[in-house]
């Protein structure tokens, strides 16, 4: 190979390491769309709620407000995991409970057979009675600390990635919906933008469940915004196992209504005067309203790009192949 091919190589492969490097947010991506999967509600922040999440819920602040209830559903493994304190009235949970602060409210275990509470602070105000147990482990707040920063810059990498997607489908709208139709046949993503909330004033989303996509991601951009009550969400039961609303640019957030489909607002302050149906996730939120069931589901991953050992073959077969049109164009000089 000559030297000009060789330099051209390098080239190449410094660009095959830019693009490399430029997707190591993809493992932190797929992670993201993991945490939808596995939890129904993730707050980053505080979470204040006298309401009910179905599904599992991870706090990575604090927890305060009256009686409620947590992973009413019973799914697997632990229930409710806090980082900081759990405050005010009684949190009723369905399985095992992480809590890495104080324990200041009542707990009191739902769910048949033994389960385990585990707290890094003080414990007050809990009856925990046999067959469950209640463990004191050192070092938990830091533990679940750690698994939170995680989660958090895992979320935001996520919710920046699906809003550089483009645009693939337009929403209709007539009298009195806006119509979200994403049944074409596919196997990849459908992505719906909106600039603001504006579109919904006197109408109401009318969204077609996705049979022929593994996701859907309505991009909404905007900093502080808010959903009018009073119209009728038509969104079918299981949206949210599909249909990521992504608030990428958001700083405040409120539901005036109820809303099927899963959330990803990482950076905002949400706040909920009814039920959600689908993923939760918020910076802080003070919930007026319960999380439903169903999660995010589906396999989708973000697809990446070659390794660096790969982009190093296929250089070295570029060259190979500059070299042999190079002999042929020789031969028939």
């Amino acid at each position: 190979m000559s030297l000009k091919s060789l330099a051209a190589a390098a080239a190449l492969f410094a660009f095959a390491g830019a693009a490399t490097s430029a997707s190591a947010g993809t493992d932190e991506v797929n992670a993201g769309l993991g945490y939808m999967r596995d939890y129904n509600l993730i707050v980053l922040g505080d979470l204040t709620t006298n309401s009910e999440v179905e599904g599992r819920t991870f706090v990575s602040g604090s927890v305060f407000g009256n009686a409620s209830n947590y992973n009413k559903n019973q799914l697997a493994g632990v229930g409710l995991t806090v980082v900081g304190d759990v405050e005010g009235g009684k949190k009723n949970v369905w399985g095992d409970i992480a809590i890495g602060g104080n324990v200041d409210s009542g707990v009191e275990f739902q769910s048949s057979g033994a389960q385990e509470l585990q707290y890094g602070g003080a414990l007050s105000s809990t009856n925990v009675n046999s067959p469950d147990t209640a463990n004191h482990v050192a070092g938990l707040g830091a533990t679940l600390g750690a698994q939170a920063a995680t989660m958090a810059t895992d979320l935001g990498e996520l919710s920046t990635y699906l809003s550089t997607l483009t645009t693939t489908e337009a929403y209709t709208v007539n009298a009195n919906n806006i119509g979200f139709d994403a049944n074409a046949s596919s196997d990849a993503v459908a992505v719906f933008s909106l600039s603001d909330l504006s579109v919904f004033t006197n109408k109401y989303p009318d969204f077609t469940y996705p049979t022929g996509y593994d996701l859907v991601v309505v991009n909404v951009s905007g900093t502080n915004l808010s959903f009018p009550g009073g119209f009728n969400f038509n969104g079918p039961s299981g949206l949210g196992t599909k249909v990521i609303w992504n608030f990428y640019e958001a700083t405040t957030l409120n539901f005036n209504t109820s809303f099927y489909g899963s959330v990803l607002a990482p950076n905002a302050v949400v706040s909920t005067n009814n039920f959600v149906e689908g993923t939760l996730v918020a910076k802080t939120l003070n919930a007026g309203g319960e999380v439903h069931m169903s999660n995010l589901g589906g396999t989708y991953t973000v697809p990446g790009v070659p390794e660096p050992a790969t982009w190093a073959l296929m250089i070295l077969g570029f060259g190979g192949a500059g070299a042999m049109l190079r002999r042929r164009r020789a031969l028939f000089a």
